[in-house]
């Protein structure tokens, strides 16, 4: 067996890092120092608790790919639609929007004092509120329809030409079309749609805690919250830990079979040749794309005039410009250390097949497949549960109070790291199969051959990763919510806190700053 190059022990550095963070938070879960709170399964609280997570899941995923399709087809049957690659972006941008943005602009077009209340207590009387399972339906399906469009979208413009065009030689129409050509496409996709949104409203938190109003719709994260922050009860958090991971690492499990979806991928299916559609259909799509792009961009286009109402004088510009300071070096840092784990992790993933041979039982091919899964293994575990569980065993010996920003950087890359993974690996495989050999026979020193040849052939995938990781770290709430103290408050976590003192100019002013954060971020991402 030959020994390990320098890489390589890096590489098993960097694997006892990740899979040593995800194994001391189950052993802390298994209550190796404090015992969870088993008898909690007796109490008709922690019941309601788990049935509301999973019925306002079902809820907002159903409606979520129900109003995502008719428009999702609207968007690739009707060639003059207008706006359609605009729309398509702000959909990408409302998808990964931190959460904090949304929940401002619903505050302030349907809370107490909202523009649109008036009306709405008109049409459905005085009980008419926000908070509630109406206010987490009405922000989690904002904030997933967009990715059931991009999804949709992509698959109905994947059907080829001919496929179209034979069924116009059949003389194929409505329902005959639908259930022959289109179904089949959308069929596969269906399911893995259904289940990756359900887990993502599963393993909400920001949304629930914001608008959830009260006792009655409260989640498991949430639940987890309290009983750590404000209750300091470990025990009971440990049990609910324990249980969101089963569910969600079961129900990931059981989804994951189903396929990746494509969520980034090109939206608009190319130009194909399509039939025509009928003037009803295409004018009632028509209607259909108004509704939508009102409901997508109303919310965000409220917090500009409620921003500047009082005047920008009277607003906290220097907790504004802190709080920003500290979200940047956060995301900033967790994001560059994302991505430079996803590329020493697809790099020697990837190499595996070039130098192993198959059925190797050597400890060099272990080590490099285990570097998948060892990058994707947090998907399955939601992010409170890994906080909680790290908070926990590492409490007899860490003073959180001080190296709180410490565990916010780290989680904050655990959780993005999948994300950069899945992205930066195909293109880090495509150079390998095509171009390693070749640029390995020019002979350069290991430096200039990573600065000169595969950092510039990597550099619109390492562009793309980094964006996905710097908006997904900077929209953090919960993680901030379990480690983060007063002295170092994150745009998201300063929104809240203004949201919840009533000072809703202050908050929207943040949002829209840290929307155009995000903006710049999503401009990277799309970059041609």
């Amino acid at each position: 067996m030959k020994s390990l190059s320098f890489s390589q022990y890096f590489l098993v550095l960097l694997l006892a890092l990740l899979l040593g963070s995800s194994g001391l938070a189950l052993l802390a879960l298994t209550g190796w120092q404090t015992a969870p709170q088993v008898q909690l399964w007796q109490d008709p609280w922690f019941w309601q608790v788990l049935k509301f997570t999973l019925w306002q899941a079902v809820l907002s995923s159903f409606i979520s790919v129900l109003l995502a399709l008719p428009l999702a087809r609207a968007l690739v049957m009707d060639k003059q639609l207008p706006a359609k690659a605009t729309f398509l972006r702000w959909c990408l941008l409302c998808f990964v929007m931190p959460s904090l943005i949304l929940i401002t602009g619903l505050v302030v077009m349907f809370g107490f004092t909202g523009w649109l209340t008036p009306f709405l207590n008109l049409v459905f009387g005085e009980g008419w509120s926000l908070y509630g399972l109406t206010g987490i339906l009405l922000a989690h399906v904002f904030l997933n329809l967009p990715l059931a469009i991009r999804v949709l979208t992509s698959q109905w413009g994947s059907i080829p030409s001919s496929v179209w065009k034979m069924a116009a030689q059949l003389q194929l129409k409505g329902w005959q079309r639908f259930l022959l050509v289109e179904w089949p496409a959308l069929r596969s996709v269906l399911p893995a749609l259904l289940g990756f949104i359900f887990l993502l409203c599963f393993n909400s938190f920001a949304v629930v805690l914001a608008l959830g109003g009260g006792p009655a719709a409260t989640t498991l994260e949430v639940a987890i919250f309290q009983a750590l922050k404000y209750n300091f009860n470990p025990s009971e958090a440990l049990f609910l830990a324990v249980t969101q991971l089963i569910v969600a690492g079961s129900l990931f499990w059981f989804f994951n079979r189903w396929g990746k979806l494509e969520w980034l991928a090109p939206a608009s299916g190319g130009q194909t040749w399509r039939p025509a559609t009928n003037l009803f259909t295409r004018w009632l799509g028509r209607g259909f794309y108004l509704c939508i792009a009102l409901y997508l961009t109303l919310p965000v286009l409220g917090l500009l005039p409620t921003a500047i109402s009082q005047g920008l004088a009277g607003l906290p510009w220097l907790k504004l410009l802190k709080a920003s300071g500290w979200s940047l070096l956060f995301a900033l840092t967790a994001s560059l250390l994302a991505v430079l784990m996803a590329l020493q992790l697809s790099w020697m993933s990837s190499t595996q097949p070039a130098y192993l041979p198959k059925k190797t039982n050597s400890l060099e091919g272990f080590i490099t497949r285990l570097a998948a899964l060892a990058a994707l293994h947090h998907l399955i575990i939601p992010g409170m549960v890994l906080s909680v569980g790290l908070y926990i065993f590492f409490m007899p010996f860490i003073n959180w109070m001080d190296w709180g920003w410490l565990a916010i950087i780290w989680l904050n890359a655990l959780i993005a790291l999948p994300f950069a993974f899945s992205q930066l690996k195909p293109a880090v495989f495509t150079y390998q199969v095509n171009y390693q050999r070749l640029a390995a026979s020019l002979g350069l020193p290991f430096g200039m051959y990573w600065w000169r040849v595969v950092l510039p052939y990597l550099k619109p995938a390492l562009e793309r990763v980094a964006a996905i990781s710097l908006v997904l770290t900077l929209g953090d709430f919960a993680i901030f919510g379990i480690f983060g103290q007063p002295n170092y408050t994150t745009l998201p976590w300063l929104i809240y806190e203004l949201a919840g003192s009533y000072q809703l100019a202050a908050a929207a002013l943040a949002s829209l700053w840290l929307l155009g954060l995000a903006f710049i971020g999503l401009m990277l991402l799309e970059r041609k």
